[in-house]
Parts: C-alpha cells; structure tokens; sequence
C-alpha cells in the first residue's frame, strides 16, 4: 500500500467518522470507544484483510477494528462474499459488517437503510468481538431496581429492546428527519475521495514519466 494512498484514506475515513457516524448518532459506541483509544484502524491491500483481523483478534485492547480497502476492486456485493470467506475462519470470535461508498439508499425500514448509513469513503470491513456485543446485550436486559420490584409484585415489565435492532431503528428515525444533510456530507466526502486518489494518480503517472531507463542507449531505441 502506497503510505501516502494510506494515509489519505485515513484521512477520509477520519471525515466519515465524524462528520456522519458521530455527528448523526449512527453508533452510540463509536465516539466513546474512540475516546478510550479502543478503535483500530488498519488500511491495508485487500489481500492483507485477513492478517489484520487476525491482528485485531490478538489485541486484547481493541473493541472495534475497521479494516480499509481503497484498492478493492468489486461492488457491495463482491465485498459481502469477502466479509462471508473471512468469517469461515474467524466467526467464532469476531461479528463483521461490511461498508461500501457506492451503497444505495432504501429507506423503507431499518434493516434496508443500514447499507446507505455505512457509505464509507472505502470499502472497509468493521470487526467487533462475540463477546462484546454481548457484554452490551447483558447491560441493557439488566432490569432496573424499580423493575426488578415490580416483577416481584407480579406486574408486568416491558423489558428494554436489543441494542443493536434499537440502533437501526432509531437510524431509520435520523434518515427521515435529517436525510439531505446526510447525502450532502456522504456526496460531499465521495467528491473528497475522488478528487484525492485521481491527484495521486497523477502524481504517479507524472513521476514514471520523468524516470529515466538505464538501459536505454545500450538498447540503442
């Protein structure tokens, strides 16, 4: 990977990150576990995808790991089938979602707009351990102390809905009420995307231009 390609990507990823997941509430996890240094970000060439999971699944400090793609040639469902082969391995220990820039938008129910919301400026797949997301189901069916009373007295409690359907649920609430000021910033960083790896396509087009070959004269072209 070129380290000026990855450090670009980089770049963009940091822009969707905040401008759209933290900025929008898409993941109620995502800024805190920032904050805590517990995000893992790796850019790599698509091959190396499966060394930096597995890299991911060793550091025990890590709560999500975001492995980045920008040279992976294939749609949302190419990545899909990627995400799926990388799992056979590893999906025991590790939950992954897949994010790609050319995803279409169908809001027509929470399940449908997940693939608008995770328009990354990259294909990229997220990782998060088993047991983490099931730490985060355990905090929420704790019952509350009042609750927990009322159970006891034989009332009837509504008991607090998974974590995860609740977070595409409310990201289906965001989408209605705020979706031209997401397309604006997901469009806006895609232009960013663009423009940025076509400069860099340039700048490597123009460096071969001025190399000279050494053995030019001896071939006598």
């Amino acid at each position: 990977m070129d380290p000026e390609r990855a450090r670009e990507a980089r770049r963009l990823l940091d822009r969707y990150l905040v401008e759209v997941v933290e900025r929008f509430g898409l993941c109620p996890w995502a800024a805190p576990a920032r904050a805590r240094g517990e995000v893992r970000i790796e850019v790599v060439d698509p091959e190396d995808a499966a060394a930096a999971l597995d890299r991911f699944i060793a550091d025990s400090g890590a709560a999500i790991g975001l492995v980045v793609m920008p040279d992976f040639d294939g749609g949302p469902v190419a990545l899909r089938r990627r995400r799926d082969a990388l799992l056979q391995a590893r999906g025991s220990t590790i939950a992954l979602a897949d994010f790609h820039p050319t995803a279409s938008l169908d809001a027509t129910d929470a399940a449908r707009v997940v693939p608008f919301l995770r328009r990354a400026p990259d294909p990229l797949l997220q990782a998060v351990r088993h047991l983490t997301l099931a730490g985060l189901r355990r905090s929420v069916d704790a019952l509350s102390p009042r609750d927990q009373a009322a159970v006891l007295a034989g009332k009837a409690v509504v008991r607090p809905r998974d974590p995860v359907e609740q977070v595409a649920i409310t990201n289906l609430t965001t989408v209605h009420a705020h979706l031209d000021a997401l397309v604006e910033v997901l469009d806006d960083i895609s232009r960013d995307r663009d423009h940025t790896y076509a400069r860099l396509a340039g700048r490597s087009v123009h460096a071969g231009d001025g190399e000279q070959d050494p053995d030019h004269g001896a071939r006598g072209w």
